[in-house]
């Protein structure tokens, strides 16, 4: 659902050549880091096919060991501008429903880090998209987050679920039912986004951001992510027992593991072998 804060259909939009394997989104995997593109011009609207493409993607990067960060980019003014509007009427709903809510299942069965770069506005699904990333990074001027969903007389079921579980009951209901839109800095203090940078900056500390798990270990960032994400709802002792088991069961019989220690001892660069 497209927000009132700007006509998405003036945008001037870049747009890169499209994978043929998708025809919403491109999908590029170079040294560890896979990059997925929105690609629906003119404003990234998630659409039935598109959410299927998104699907895809997540699914193909599951069991590829070699991945060390998945990156979520819109291509253009917007990150994404949110539901296509038809798809909320008729048998058309539960179509768009299922597949956005597969996207968060696929996320969070990942097991690999993602990270949302958000240079323009994310309204209603969009925003939801990106604050579902495991990190957001976000430009000061141009990105904003909105669920207008309430004023067209609908709600959002991710939203629901998922924005209470990130900043709290009080403010995900003043969210919801206000209708409300915040800004990067806003987003920032709620806990939804990262870290916010200035525009002309957005690029340079994401390709910091993305260069540091560049240089880490495949295994030992999923496994990371694993013990961490796997805790989350679960009372301290059982989340503390979770995280235990994956470092001594699964963690400690890597390669990588023990290369690290090692480099750390004998004062030198790990040499990962991504296993």
């Amino acid at each position: 659902m497209v927000d009132d804060l700007e006509d998405p259909h003036d945008s001037d939009v870049y747009a890169p050549p499209r994978d043929a394997s998708y025809k919403f989104i491109q999908l590029a995997t170079v040294q560890g880091i896979s990059r997925i593109t929105l690609n629906r011009p003119p404003a990234n609207v998630l659409s039935i096919d598109m959410m299927l493409d998104l699907n895809t993607a997540f699914e193909s990067l599951e069991y590829q060991r070699d991945v060390k960060l998945v990156v979520l980019v819109g291509a253009g003014k917007y990150f994404s501008a949110g539901f296509e509007l038809a798809d909320h009427l008729g048998d058309r709903a539960y179509m768009m429903l299922e597949a956005f809510g597969r996207i968060f299942e696929n996320l969070a069965k990942l097991d690999k880090p993602t990270l949302a770069v958000v240079g323009g506005p994310a309204l209603g699904a969009g925003s939801l998209l990106a604050v579902g990333c495991d990190m957001v990074l976000a430009g000061a001027q141009s990105a904003k987050f909105g669920h207008p969903e309430i004023k067209g007389g609908v709600f959002n079921t991710v939203g629901a679920a998922l924005l209470p579980r990130l900043v709290g009951r009080k403010k995900a209901l003043e969210i919801i039912m206000g209708g409300a839109s915040l800004t990067a800095a806003d987003a920032e203090r709620l806990g939804l986004v990262s870290r916010v940078c200035p525009d002309d900056k957005l690029e340079a500390e994401a390709a910091a951001l993305i260069q540091r798990f560049q240089e880490s270990s495949a295994p030992v960032m999923q496994l990371t992510r694993r013990a961490i994400v796997g805790g989350l709802d679960l009372p301290f002792t059982e989340a503390l027992r979770h995280a235990e088991d994956v470092y001594l069961n699964q963690l400690m019989g890597t390669a990588d593991a023990e290369e690290g220690l090692r480099a750390i001892m004998e004062k030198r660069r790990p040499a990962w072998k991504d296993r």
